[in-house]
C-alpha cells in the first residue's frame, strides 16, 4: 500500500494553477493538496475550493502554515516568485517538512548555497521542478552521457525557444522578484 502524500501549497498564483495543482489533482492516488496558502487570500480560498480535499486549510502565512500541526502535511510546494524561495524553503525544511521548489532554485547563488546547507541539515527530501529533465530527449542525452558514449564532454551549448514570446503576466517581468531573466528561468 503506497502512502499518500499530504501537500501545502505556498503560492496560489500561475505556475501552481498551470503546473503543480492540475498535476497533483491528476495523481490523487498518490498525493493531496490539504493547505493553500498566499498573500493574497482569494487566490488561496479558489485553489482550495477548485482542488483542495475536504476542509483544506487556507493560509495567509507560511509560517502560521508551518507552525500549525506538524503531521497535517508532509511536503510544501514553493510556487512563489524566486527572490522568496529560499526564506519559505528554509522553513520548511526547519518544520520537517520535504520540499519541491519552483525553478529556478534562487534568484542568487548565496540564496541557492544557504538553501543547499538547509536542505543537508534537515535530512528531508528536496527537489526543483526542472520538468525538461524528464523529456525524451534529455533522458537519451543523459544515457548516452552516463554510458560513456560521447567521450570526455567539455563543451555544450543549448538553445531554448519559446513560441508564446517573452512572458508579460504576473511578476515575471519584475527583475526585483525574477531577476536573471531567461537564463535562470529556463
Amino acid at each position: 500500500m503506497n502512502k499518500i502524500v499530504k501537500i501545502a501549497i505556498v503560492g496560489c498564483g500561475g505556475i501552481a494553477n498551470q503546473k503543480h495543482i492540475p498535476s497533483i489533482k491528476a495523481n490523487g492516488d498518490k498525493g493531496e493538496i490539504v493547505a493553500f496558502c498566499d498573500i493574497v487570500v482569494e487566490r488561496a480560498e479558489k485553489a482550495a475550493q477548485e482542488y483542495g480535499v475536504k476542509g483544506a486549510r487556507i493560509y495567509t502565512d507560511y509560517q502560521s502554515m508551518l507552525k500549525d500541526e506538524a503531521d497535517y502535511f508532509d511536503t510544501v510546494h514553493v510556487c512563489t516568485p524566486n527572490v522568496a524561495h529560499r526564506p519559505i524553503m528554509e522553513a520548511a525544511f526547519a518544520a520537517g517538512k520535504h520540499v519541491m521548489c519552483e525553478k529556478p532554485m534562487a534568484h542568487c547563488s548565496t540564496d541557492a548555497r544557504k538553501m543547499l546547507e538547509a536542505w543537508k541539515k534537515s535530512g528531508k527530501k528536496f527537489t526543483i521542478r526542472y520538468q525538461n529533465r524528464f523529456r525524451e530527449g534529455t533522458q537519451t542525452l543523459y544515457s548516452s552521457c552516463s554510458a560513456g558514449e560521447l567521450g570526455d564532454i567539455y563543451f555544450a551549448k543549448a538553445h531554448a525557444i519559446r513560441r508564446r514570446a517573452v512572458p508579460t503576466w504576473g511578476v515575471f517581468p519584475n527583475k526585483a522578484l525574477k531577476g536573471g531573466g531567461p537564463l535562470i528561468d529556463i
